[in-house]
């Protein structure tokens, strides 16, 4: 019971965070797990903007991840943030519901490098937890993020303009609706994670 009661706050906890949709909690929950595991090939990340928008090559997506002992000293921190790369396409791919005229997908996937990094990173946890749990060991922490707000123009006639974060993490699951909200909502939390 107590840990039905701890997933259903922490689920109210996500759900707090404005843009977060209810539906996606479960996917959100077990996407630690699921990207340890995933084929660094089939990571992709789409976002639907305003068909105004013109990222520059150099602005794409950023996957970070790190992983930190909870003994300082333990193992060495791994810190990583790997660049994605934009297929820009103007109708429904990959099972995406199809934009209107104003509108357009953002498709990003990893870069041969990146998924070569991606599967340095994936090999680490695992060696690191194999070495923890025979040691019987602290633990630690894994923290992923995907920072995007280098997309996003800051062109005030775009602010208003509705923007969502698709996520998928193997071609079986499909995609999932991460966020959604406007661009001055985005370029608002990005601005408040860079002071903290």
């Amino acid at each position: 019971m107590k840990k039905i009661l701890a997933l259903l706050a922490v689920a109210l906890a996500v759900a707090a965070c404005g843009g977060i949709p209810l539906r996606s909690i479960p996917q959100l929950i077990s996407l630690q797990g699921k990207l340890l595991d995933a084929s660094p090939a089939e990571f992709m990340l789409a976002i639907q903007a305003d068909a105004r928008l013109t990222p520059k090559p150099d602005q794409v997506p950023v996957l970070k991840l790190a992983i930190k002992p909870k003994e300082p000293g333990t193992f060495e921190v791994i810190d990583k943030s790997l660049p994605m790369q934009l297929i820009v396409s103007p109708r429904a791919v990959y099972g995406l519901p199809p934009p209107s005229p104003d509108r357009r997908w953002f498709l990003y996937s990893f870069s041969p490098e990146s998924q070569a990094e991606l599967a340095k990173f994936q090999a680490n946890f695992k060696r690191l937890r194999d070495e923890q749990k025979g040691k019987g060991g602290g633990g630690g922490s894994v923290s992923i993020g995907i920072s995007q707000e280098g997309v996003a123009a800051r062109d005030p006639a775009l602010a208003n303009t509705r923007w969502e974060t698709w996520l998928q993490v193997s071609l079986l699951d499909g995609f999932f609706e991460v966020w959604s909200g406007t661009v001055a909502d985005l370029l608002k939390g990005a601005d408040k994670a860079a002071k903290s």
